[in-house]
């Protein structure tokens, strides 16, 4: 039975570990008195003080009973020889890992990459991909899903200090709650921009892994798993060319530029998420919804956004107020 308190850690059982506590207490008692006190059988007194001593805690008197060494000298000898222990394990960790990856190789394949399928296989996948990254996630964020977005899961990840930087296809903002749910990981440290076009769904995790579909497609059923290879490397530029290109999506209430057709801190904010909607390409319709106002509103602020900036498209005008640093 493992142990619960402050020794689990090192390994010690339940019974070990009571034992020990006790031990520091008292000079010295032998098991018949020791299992009288802590109300536990002699033979698992005798095993757990014979435990102890082969972990270096206790010592054998010559009378027959037992004291217990001074916990700085000998539970500082015990850390060591786990970390140690650990330090080994991970060295083992890489070799398991190799022959992992050998064992799944396609020997046609040129890299080293893996085929995951099975919807739920995928999902644990990128939660555990998730957990383990250190320092940066870049995610190219489209349709398809493998289930709804786990917002706690990001959040975690961005309270951690990690750094997110997403780009997001237009049309993930017509859908219901999505943006709002953007501010939120934006709130939260996210960096998101919007394109109009992007050609594949696909997330880089670290400098270690990168995860995107193996077919194109209306259902998610099998990703690819690329590991540090020129493949990463050129995922990880396709990411770069289309952050650049992308149109930052402002978190609302932060400050921005001019105002249509009013004024007030609530004007303002309404306008920076009509320009970043409109340079996303959204059609009037869904910024309506977006913005819960009426299309025939919409229309009225596009035309005088773009007799303010001399644009001859709705899309135009976005583009420009994205140049012009009002995004």
């Amino acid at each position: 039975m493992a142990g619960t308190g402050v020794l689990a850690s090192l390994g010690l059982g339940a019974a070990e570990e009571r034992l020990y506590l006790h031990l520091l207490g008292t000079r010295a008692a032998d098991p018949y008195h020791l299992a009288l006190q802590l109300r536990l059988r002699v033979p698992a007194v005798t095993a757990a003080l014979a435990a102890l001593a082969g972990h270096g805690l206790v010592r054998a008197q010559g009378d027959g009973a037992w004291s217990a060494l001074a916990p700085d000298v000998a539970l500082e000898e015990l850390l060591e020889r786990r970390e140690s222990e650990l330090r080994r394990a991970r060295t083992r960790l890489g070799e398991l890992t190799r022959a992992y990856r050998q064992g799944r190789e396609d020997p046609r394949g040129d890299g080293p990459a893996e085929v995951v399928c099975g919807r739920r296989s995928i999902a644990e996948l990128w939660r555990t991909l998730q957990s383990r990254t250190r320092t940066q996630m870049r995610v190219l964020d489209r349709p398809p899903y493998v289930r709804r977005s786990d917002a706690d899961t990001e959040l975690a990840l961005l309270a951690r200090g990690v750094r997110a930087r997403v780009v997001y296809h237009a049309g993930v903002l017509r859908e219901a709650g999505r943006l709002e749910q953007i501010h939120a990981f934006a709130a939260a440290g996210e960096q998101a921009r919007v394109h109009t076009e992007l050609p594949l769904k696909l997330a880089l995790l670290d400098e270690r892994w990168a995860l995107l579909p193996v077919s194109a497609g209306t259902e998610l059923t099998s990703v690819l798993l690329v590991r540090p290879s020129t493949l990463l490397e050129a995922l990880a530029g396709l990411f770069e060319l289309y952050w650049a290109q992308a149109v930052r999506l402002p978190s609302p209430g932060g400050e921005g530029g001019g105002q249509v057709g009013g004024g007030g801190e609530g004007e303002a904010e309404r306008q920076r998420r009509l320009l970043a909607l409109l340079a996303a390409g959204l059609t009037d319709e869904s910024i309506a919804r977006q913005l819960g106002v009426s299309t025939r509103t919409v229309q009225r602020w596009v035309r005088e956004l773009m007799d303010r900036f001399g644009a001859r498209t709705r899309f135009q005008a976005g583009i420009q107020a994205a140049r012009a640093e009002l995004l």
